[in-house]
């Protein structure tokens, strides 16, 4: 049922031509198993993502599938997917607001037929699509939010790895490394805590 409902989701989207200064001759979609503990919202696909047709593999999605290594979580255990489908340019800008608008029906299409428990939103296009353009990454980063009207109820914010990537010296590089592992921590332990406590306390229906 999962393989036979996503691919009636690929089929849906991969006309889609919405996005006018976007590259649309290749849609990246997302992967990983049904039913995860957590599922990743990024930006959008680069050059590698598009060559080989599969989200977070280029050099920013490696630095992510070790960061989330090291709170445990293994990348064939964890759904990857993006804000948006298309690649934005040839330099891989920033999606602009109406991008992240045209491509939200189809991201919570695919959450509702992944169904993960947590998704972690990697960066600001992610929090955007799914929060609202009013949200900023830099004020958002670190914390939870709660749609109850959406297939995933629990969101959690943070900074993308590219971000450390960009950095112009060691010492913001450093920084850069040490707020992201500091959330990513943040984000584990909440995990773990609400995964125990919940069924104690609401019991498990």
């Amino acid at each position: 049922m999962y393989q036979e409902t996503m691919e009636e989701l690929h089929n849906k989207y991969n006309s889609c031509t919405l996005c006018k200064d976007s590259l649309h001759s290749i849609k990246v979609f997302g992967e990983g198993p049904i039913n995860p503990r957590v599922c990743v919202v990024g930006e959008g696909p680069g050059n590698d993502e598009v060559e080989k047709r599969r989200p977070f593999i280029g050099e920013a999605g490696q630095l992510l599938d070790k960061i989330l290594l090291g709170i445990g979580l293994k990348r064939e255990n964890v759904y990857y997917t993006n804000s948006v489908l298309c690649r934005t340019s040839s330099k891989n800008r920033t999606p602009t607001k109406q991008e992240c608008l045209n491509c939200r029906n189809r991201l919570f299409e695919e959450l509702s037929i992944v169904k993960p428990k947590f998704t972690l939103l990697v960066g600001s296009p992610a929090l955007r699509t799914v929060m609202g353009d009013q949200y900023k990454i830099s004020e958002s980063h670190g914390k939870w939010f709660t749609m109850l009207s959406q297939p995933c109820y629990f969101f959690y914010s943070c900074y993308h790895p590219a971000w450390i990537l960009h950095s112009i010296n060691d010492g913001e590089k450093k920084a850069k490394k040490i707020t992201i592992w500091r959330d990513i921590k943040q984000f584990h332990y909440d995990m773990e805590t609400m995964t125990e406590s919940i069924p104690l306390i609401l019991g498990d229906k």
